[in-house]
């Protein structure tokens, strides 16, 4: 794109030169006062300069006051100029105005000011057709034809080009959204196949040899079989953890679970929020307030919560009042400054409730 806006921005500079003071200059003494045409050239390219400021990196909006005093210059710079010329000076470069101003037109109808730029054409198509008319001359239809080509040209090229950066730029909005929206399904079926090879990995390594065990344990064999019903729960509990909250889950907060089961403490990780994924910074300051609570709960139970929202996690502790304050304690004093989570510690004798926002 800003080699395109450079070719224009080239293009219109080179027409402007060719078109505006190049003629003005050679035909000052065809002109009765040049003064006035010089100015015409100057009031011309200056606003010209202004309207194309977004080939140079610009900003493209454009108020509708200034659009309407740079649609006046059209008609008021061929007031400066044709009126002052001979006849027969008018179907030549001497009287450069219609084709020099049509860059003005352009850049209103690109900066979306149409009724501006269609207002200008219409103003100067009457300044040319009644100037053409008072003189007399033969067939003045086909003066007024010629006189206005370059307003008919470039006014409907305009037009068409901006329908066509309009279109454009819709159909590229469409593919981006429908990229990411494909990006998005393909993040989504990698993520389900991740999960559903993790599940699988987890069964063959948990379940697979507590099945092994169930089938070939000896229930007389009394040691053996009574470590069973443990073993399941404690399976049973380590599968309900991945399945509903596999985000608040690591490798270090499994282990702790595990080992604050073993002592007898009942623990719940709920994920409930609708969307899963979202502050990965948050959640990992979740799994690393599990972490450093575990170890300090011996018994009683902890339930630590994700709500639909997802904006604020909860920790709930109910257990023997020296196993919450020992929480109360940890959550004080053990969580690292940088951990960019803010923790509120209600206790009250053996409650315990948490709530833990992102900083």
């Amino acid at each position: 794109m800003r080699d395109v806006k450079r070719a224009c921005a080239v293009g219109a500079g080179l027409w402007l030169l060719s078109h505006a003071p190049l003629p003005a200059l050679l035909s000052v003494r065809v002109h009765r006062f040049p003064v006035l045409s010089l100015l015409a050239v100057a009031v011309v390219l200056g606003v010209s300069a202004a309207l194309l400021r977004p080939l140079l990196g610009g900003p493209t909006r454009l108020r509708a006051g200034p659009a309407w005093a740079a649609a006046a210059v059209v008609p008021l710079s061929g007031l400066a100029v044709m009126p002052w010329l001979p006849v027969e000076a008018w179907r030549t470069y001497a009287n450069w105005w219609p084709g020099a101003t049509q860059v003005l037109v352009v850049a209103l109808v690109v900066r979306r000011h149409r009724a501006a730029a269609l207002a200008a054409e219409v103003a100067s198509a009457t300044v040319v057709a009644a100037l053409v008319l008072r003189a007399g001359v033969p067939d003045p239809w086909a003066w007024i034809a010629a006189l206005e080509q370059p307003a008919l040209l470039w006014f409907s090229a305009a037009v068409g080009v901006r329908a066509l950066f309009d279109r454009t730029t819709r159909e590229v909005e469409r593919y981006e959204a429908a990229a990411s929206r494909s990006a998005a399904a393909e993040a989504a079926a990698a993520a389900r196949a991740a999960s559903a090879a993790r599940r699988r990995a987890d069964l063959d390594l948990g379940a697979l040899p507590l099945l092994h065990r169930v089938a070939t344990c000896d229930p007389a064999d009394d040691d053996g079989w009574a470590l069973l019903p443990r073993s399941a729960v404690a399976l049973e509990r380590g599968l309900r953890d991945d399945l509903r909250a596999r985000a608040l889950l690591d490798e270090e907060v499994r282990a702790r679970l595990r080992a604050a089961r073993a002592r007898g403490c009942v623990v719940d990780v709920v994920d409930d929020r609708a969307v899963r994924g979202g502050d990965e910074e948050f959640l990992a300051g979740v799994r690393r307030v599990l972490a450093t609570v575990l170890p300090a709960c011996a018994e009683g139970t902890v339930t630590l919560r994700l709500p639909p929202d997802g904006r604020v996690a909860t920790l709930a502790v109910e257990a023997a009042p020296p196993t919450t304050a020992a929480v109360a304690w940890a959550l004080g004093a053990r969580l690292p400054a940088d951990l960019g989570v803010d923790v509120d510690v209600d206790a009250v004798g053996g409650s315990l409730w948490a709530e833990l926002r992102a900083r």
